[in-house]
Formats: structure tokens, sequence, C-alpha cells
């Protein structure tokens, strides 16, 4: 992608718990220890307002728009564990029902205690960029990351042109295996868009360094937000690789 694009930078603190739930995981709910693309994109989408009737055409409009990255604020944090009990809803009457009457399951819930995320958005369409910064000013809804009652606090720190450049000093994550002497990194996938209301589609592999800035051994194309170069994963671009991914390229 040429030339610049409008952006902003966002601190997003979560005041109690948050739980970004791995879809793949059944007897455990695990956590991914950032929030994924498609959590992002859900928040922003909740912050406009898009209402239930028009909710995936809003989100594939967002997903069409926008590029994005994150880091956490603070160290990057292990998750802790309960042990939850979760109500099995079955049957058409589940509405009438008392939760008691429910069969229940216990699992072991992993879970983020007061995480706190800077997050990089950035458009080629200053227009939406600033409304979108607007919205997440004066919500429409109360915004949350991950289950609906983490609640989150957000506060834009930065906004502007975003410039290309090339630095040796990466605030997000990184594209790759990345490895390092002084740094170590965790590798993974996150999930990355819905290309359709039951198809997820995942990033690629991802390095997500445990502090920042990552120290890169030669400068490297990224893009720069006031004074913090990082990479960007253009949703749009993403989905396109990945949907090659899976198909073999045909």
């Amino acid at each position: 992608m040429a030339g610049s694009l409008y952006g902003f930078i966002v601190d997003a603190e979560m005041t109690y718990f948050a739980c970004f739930r791995k879809p793949t995981s059944t007897s455990l709910m695990l956590t991914y220890p950032v929030p994924p693309f498609t959590t992002i994109i859900g928040m922003i989408a909740n912050a406009l307002g898009v209402s239930r009737p028009v909710y995936f055409e809003g989100i594939a409009k967002l997903q069409e728009l926008l590029c994005l990255n994150l880091r956490p604020i603070t160290t990057l944090q292990r998750p802790s564990r309960e042990l939850a009990k979760i109500l099995k809803l079955v049957g058409e009457e589940r509405e009438q029902r008392q939760p008691t009457s429910f069969p229940s399951s216990p699992m072991h819930k992993y879970f983020l205690v007061r995480p706190a995320f800077r997050l990089f958005v950035a458009s080629e369409d200053n227009e939406a960029i600033s409304e979108i910064v607007n919205a997440l000013r004066q919500p429409e809804r109360p915004l949350y990351l991950g289950q609906s009652d983490d609640m989150v606090v957000v506060e834009i720190v930065w906004q502007g042109e975003v410039l290309p450049t090339e630095s040796d000093q990466a605030w997000a994550m990184l594209v790759g295996a990345r490895a390092s002497n002084e740094q170590s990194v965790e590798l993974l996938r996150l999930p990355l868009a819905f290309a359709s209301e039951r198809q997820l589609l995942y990033s690629p592999l991802l390095s997500l360094p445990t502090r920042f800035p990552f120290q890169l051994p030669n400068p490297e194309p990224m893009w720069r937000f006031g004074d913090e170069t990082v990479p960007l994963i253009c949703i749009r671009e993403a989905m396109k690789n990945a949907v090659a991914g899976e198909t073999g390229g045909n």
C-alpha cells in the first residue's frame, strides 16, 4: 500500500477481567493473550452503533477499510484460571425455565486481570477514521472487549496522518516468526475476520514480544504513528491471502 494513511492510537483498559476465548477450545475456556482483530472490529462497530439488521454489512465495511495492529501496554501477562460452572441451555423452552433447572458442567476458564492494550488503527479513508474516533469518544453503546460483561475504557491518545517509513524498532506485533537473543516472543495466529456468518479466517503467523519496542537486526518497512513505528495488518489484503491459503491458491 503506497502513500499515506490516516489513523489513530487508542489505549483500551479493561476495568476488571478479560477473556478472549479461543473458538476451538471446548473442555477448557482458553484465552488469547491479546484481543483478536475480530474483537477490535466488533468494539468499533459497537461504538458506531451498528444495528443488528445490518450488522454483518457494517462489519464487512470495516474489514474492507481498516488496517490494525496492537500491543499490551504493560508487561505481557500469563492468564489466570478459575473453575466456572457452565449452564447447558438446551430445549425449546429454555427462555421459560429457571437457570437452575438446566444441566451444568464444570469448566476451567482462563482470563486476564485488568489488561490494557494500545491499538493502532489506520485507513485510506480519512472521513471514516474521523467518524470512528468520534464514536469511540462518544460511543452509541457501552463498550466491551471479548465477553459482553468485560467492559473497557478507551482513550484516544493520537490522531493524524500515518506515513510509511523504515525502522528497526517495532512497537506492535510482527508478522512471521521472529527471534532475538535479548527478547522472547510468543507465536500465535489470531482470528482475523469473518468471510461469512460462519466462516472465520485467521491471521498469518504473528510474533508477540514480551516487551516493546522489539529491536530488529535491520530496518524494515513500517508505518509511523506519532513517535511509534509499527507494521500494519490490512484486513482486506490479509483476508485474500487467508482465502488463497485455504484453497491452495486456486
